[in-house]
């Protein structure tokens, strides 16, 4: 039995490298495991940026086709204000100063349209997945309908808005909570709304004022 020993030992130092070994492998597993989780969080946060980024892109274009709509509004509302100057003086003829007072006064009100508020407006399939920039304004022109009536309907068809400013808070806030484990992706418009309800700014914010 004397000549087993130095096998016993070698035996038992194989069990206790295995053991080690094994020990080594099940910590670079967790290791791993862990990494693959953060590396999918940090996916899910580069995700959130780049919707972010297009959305804000997207506001910033309407933004511009906004002034642009509003400018020429105005100027054709001048054009045409002075066209009706020049007819009602023409036909008033000596009592021309008081017809233009009375033109002035009465103003081209009829005329007068909502112009620059947009919006963003997440749909049922929470964010990023149905989320886009929407220009209220040009959906009130549209439908010669008030801005408030705009945004009630789409409230009542189940959309969130958001100004720039809230949404940019909210995707912040999002991100944090992405990368700690807290959310997944698509962010449901439930979730959303409970977030937005229990924190500041609300999702709809001051309205810009008409022109």
């Amino acid at each position: 039995m004397g000549d087993l020993k130095p096998f016993h030992d070698d035996l038992r130092d194989s069990q206790s490298r295995a053991k080690k070994l094994a020990e080594t492998g099940l910590a670079l597993n967790a290791l791993f495991a862990g990494e693959g989780i953060r590396l999918k969080r940090e996916d899910a946060a580069s995700g959130l940026r780049a919707a972010h980024r297009a959305i804000v892109e997207q506001l910033q274009r309407l933004k511009e086709i906004e002034a642009s709509a509003s400018c020429g509004h105005t100027q054709a509302n001048l054009v045409s204000f002075l066209g009706g100057l020049a007819v009602t003086a023409i036909v008033s003829q000596g009592d021309g100063l008081s017809a233009i007072t009375d033109y002035l006064l009465r103003g081209p009100t009829d005329r007068q349209q909502p112009f620059r508020l947009v919006m963003v407006c997440i749909g049922p399939g929470g964010l990023p997945d149905e989320a886009e920039a929407i220009s209220i304004s040009q959906l009130a022109r549209e439908s010669r309908r008030p801005q408030h009536e705009i945004m009630s309907k789409l409230q009542e068809d189940g959309c969130l808005l958001f100004s720039e400013e809230a949404f940019s808070l909210l995707v912040d806030r999002l991100i944090v909570d992405v990368r700690e484990g807290k959310l997944r992706l698509p962010v449901s418009r439930e979730k959303l709304a409970e977030i937005t309800r229990f924190s500041k700014p609300k999702p709809i914010v001051k309205l810009i004022p008409l022109e």
